[in-house]
């Protein structure tokens, strides 16, 4: 179990489940295309991992990245509601 932190391609593998759960974080606006093939490259992400590591490093490497993703995206929709919360307390004046 051990020797997977020493893998590079489980590395890779985690950084790029990452990199992909942040994507729709970055995004303006998400449409139902866009969204449905970063959840498909994601899960390919994780499903090889789980091919090529087994099951608890692909449940961790789900999760965590999971997790990140999820963060990101509450944390894009708040800053962006406190960009424009003002915005709009001032228009309708």
């Amino acid at each position: 179990m051990m020797t997977i932190l020493h893998e590079p391609a489980y590395w890779l593998l985690t950084a790029g489940c990452l990199s992909v759960a942040s994507i729709p974080a970055l995004m303006r606006s998400i449409g139902k295309m866009r969204i449905s093939a970063i959840a498909a490259l994601w899960l390919a992400l994780c499903a090889t991992t789980f091919w090529r590591f087994g099951a608890m490093p692909a449940l961790a490497t789900t999760l965590i990245s999971g997790l990140w993703g999820v963060v990101l995206l509450i944390a894009s929709l708040i800053f962006s509601g406190i960009k424009s919360m003002p915005n709009k307390r001032f228009e309708e004046r």
